[in-house]
């Protein structure tokens, strides 16, 4: 698949959540509930049985979504950068290099 034409402007913003556009809320996993997904992966989110558990509870409890986006702030900000030669580049994800 590719893009229909080249060119276009920089400018261009498409929201991942169509419902409130200028709120950081749960309601991008209501709209996976309603198909309206934006990009194909996040759609597969909802459409996936082994994650439309976890959609569906986060559609539903606002609470539990910022608790669980506050806790994977936290992982996240543990995680050690590796700089210059340390790190590893992978073209296979599943398998490490070392």
């Amino acid at each position: 698949m590719s893009c229909p034409y080249s060119g276009g402007s920089s400018w261009v913003v498409v929201p991942f959540d169509v419902s409130t556009l200028f709120q950081f809320d749960h309601a991008y996993y209501g709209n996976l509930q309603a198909r309206l997904g934006l990009l194909a992966f996040d759609q597969a989110l909802f459409l996936d049985a082994r994650t439309r558990p976890l959609v569906q509870e986060l559609a539903t409890d606002k609470n539990r979504f910022f608790q669980a986006f506050a806790a994977s702030m936290d992982r996240m900000g543990s995680v050690r950068v590796k700089k210059g030669g340390k790190g590893e580049v992978r073209r296979v994800y599943r398998h490490h290099l070392s």
